[in-house]
């Protein structure tokens, strides 16, 4: 079989270069073996850094020059086909014969410089060519056994001690491949050692997932009769803010917005209090339209006092209309998003007039005529969770870091406002952290809300989690990082140490990968596994002078790189599991 080294042609004194691209330039310095980052440095301590090991050390081994290119994103932070175009030139100017693109983000793009460039090697780690015919002769890929990793990883969790696994997955065939390998591999270890282990499965995805991630926040109130402290009246006319307060206590005052042809003006304050001075009504501003009142001294009347002025309505549409003042500036918000949609821009006759098109708070800018703006929401890329504010505003959807403002209602008489609670609709904590829960108005960043699941698992006792394949996979670090006594969670694709708690990680070695194409290149799909030491576990070893040797997991490892031991196919896991004597899994469905 022709050998990659063949195929080079004119090699120079093997020079190695370890440097990122500053422009796009030619050099002088010609390298036959590129690798194309996907964006990230090869210091990542993932996958890029593996591969650039692997393109190194067949350099170095093979007496081939070597290089990397890491390209810069577009204004999306995303690597288009015009950069990736960009770079495969710039490689091929600078006399690459073979080119390495380490990760899924090529699958789509490969095809088509493949088809540019006949005579120039492709290497694709991780993924499969998208292209719409398969005759390629030039583009070699490694795919991973998933069935196999998960299969080392259910065996290790075991074999390290561990009798009750939990499986956090994605209703897709990558994951159930991983689970079904780390289910199967779990059952061995346990039944080898006579182990009895539970194993909790749930897809964070599925739709028959027995687990609502929703949550609510509700408005609590307290009758002012049961409050052990001053308590003063405040009435807000034209405003927000009405309620019974605390002596001491800051509340924000917000007047509503403005009529038509009329602008907020000021503030008029009035101590409903006998003998008590309208001066001692202490706010911070009474030419603000939203300011802060220091309640103390006296109950008082708050009005927000209008003045007539030409106005110009700018109207939001599924929202509000705004009267803004002719020749201003206003600041609009659009309305929260629906169930699994997030705000992605807005649209008007006149964008110009838009200080941020793409930001859901901005300023616009209102001169003679009329304004309709369209806030336009598209499916959320990222996970979206449902808040239901009851007794207050701010219900709708958010997706993890978003900033959620809740406004209590008003308080119905003899009751004043006491403080916000939040529980999920498991009777469990939510992991929101509100600015002051005992703010009438406030603010908190939804928090990654897939993690309950994980933290549910760990509440029942739970020691280790997977989640291979999962894309939210990083959820069970989340979770584990919320817990003060030790729960851990099992890394996947590349060596997560770095993460809370891992106490493992199954490990697709791209370097090793990279290797084993350079060194036999050939078009098509090669699968790496354990016949080609593709794939690992950290911290358990089946080399008998490692600290970290397991006689049963250098068995299995053996078994499987032989061929010997076959793991079953996703849809045939139930038949598998019925000959274990010592695995119990049980799945989170209705």
């Amino acid at each position: 079989m022709k050998k990659l080294v063949s195929v080079f042609v004119a090699l120079s004194l093997a020079v190695t270069c370890v440097f990122a691209l500053a422009g796009c330039s030619k050099s002088d310095t010609k390298y036959d073996l590129v690798m194309i980052t996907d964006g990230s440095p090869i210091t990542d301590g993932n996958y890029n850094e593996s591969a650039w090991n692997g393109v190194k050390s067949f350099g170095d081994e093979n007496n081939v020059s070597y290089r990397y290119y890491q390209p810069g994103l577009n204004e999306d932070d995303l690597l288009d086909s015009e950069i990736i175009k960009r770079y495969v030139d710039l490689a091929i100017d600078n006399g690459a014969k073979t080119i390495v693109f380490p990760g899924q983000v090529f699958a789509d793009y490969i095809c088509e410089v493949a088809d540019a460039h006949s005579d120039i090697n492709f290497v694709l780690i991780d993924s499969q060519p998208l292209c719409s015919h398969n005759t390629h002769k030039n583009i070699a890929s490694v795919t991973f056994d998933n069935l196999q990793a998960g299969y080392l990883a259910g065996y290790s969790a075991v074999a390290m001690g561990n009798t009750k696994l939990g499986f956090f997955g994605a209703d897709d065939a990558v994951s159930g491949n991983y689970g079904s390998g780390y289910v199967q591999g779990a059952a061995k270890a346990a039944d080898e050692s006579a182990t009895p282990v539970v194993l909790d499965y749930a897809n964070f995805d599925d739709d028959n997932l027995s687990f609502d991630y929703s949550f609510t926040v509700k408005a609590v109130y307290t009758k002012i009769e049961d409050c052990k402290e001053d308590v003063f009246k405040v009435n807000v006319v034209n405003g927000y803010g009405t309620g019974a307060y605390t002596d001491g206590q800051n509340v924000t005052i917000t007047a509503y917005p403005p009529e038509e042809n009329k602008v907020f003006d000021h503030w008029e304050v009035k101590s409903d209090t006998d003998g008590v001075s309208d001066k001692k009504v202490n706010i911070s501003s009474s030419k603000k339209d939203s300011m802060n009142l220091l309640v103390g001294d006296c109950d008082c009347t708050i009005t927000a006092v209008y003045s007539d002025s030409e106005t110009v309505p700018v109207t939001i549409k599924g929202g509000d209309t705004v009267n803004a003042q002719k020749d201003s500036t206003v600041w609009v918000t659009a309305p929260v998003a629906d169930k699994g949609k997030v705000f992605d821009h807005w649209e008007c006759d006149d964008a110009n007039k838009i200080a941020d098109v793409n930001s859901i708070g901005t300023e616009v800018t209102v001169e003679s005529q009329p304004i309709e703006l369209t806030p336009v929401y598209v499916d959320s890329q990222y996970p979206t969770f449902y808040v239901d504010v009851v007794d207050g505003t701010g219900s709708g959807s958010y997706i993890a870091d978003d900033e959620v403002t809740v406004t209590a209602n008003p308080p119905r008489d003899g009751y004043m406002f006491y403080k916000w609670e939040n529980v999920d609709n498991h009777g469990k904590q939510t992991g929101i952290a509100m600015d002051n829960e005992y703010d009438y108005s406030t603010k908190f960043l939804m928090v990654d809300r897939y993690a309950a699941v994980v933290e549910e698992m760990i509440d029942n006792g739970t020691q280790v989690v997977f989640a291979g394949g999962n894309p939210m996979a990083d959820s069970v670090f989340t979770a584990n990082s919320n817990f003060d006594y030790p729960v851990y969670g099992f890394g996947y694709g590349y060596d997560q140490k770095d993460s809370n708690n891992c106490i493992a990680s199954v490990v697709n070695d791209y370097g090793a990968a990279v290797k084993m194409v350079l060194s036999d290149y050939k078009a098509g799909n090669v699968v790496g596994d354990c016949s080609n030491g593709c794939i690992y576990v950290t911290n358990i070893s089946s080399d008998k002078n490692d600290d970290n040797y397991n006689a049963g997991y250098a068995k299995v490892y053996k078994s499987l790189a032989d061929g010997k031991l076959v793991i079953k196919e996703p849809n045939q896991t139930e038949k598998a599991l019925a000959v274990s004597k010592c695995l119990t899994v049980y799945y989170w469905t209705k």
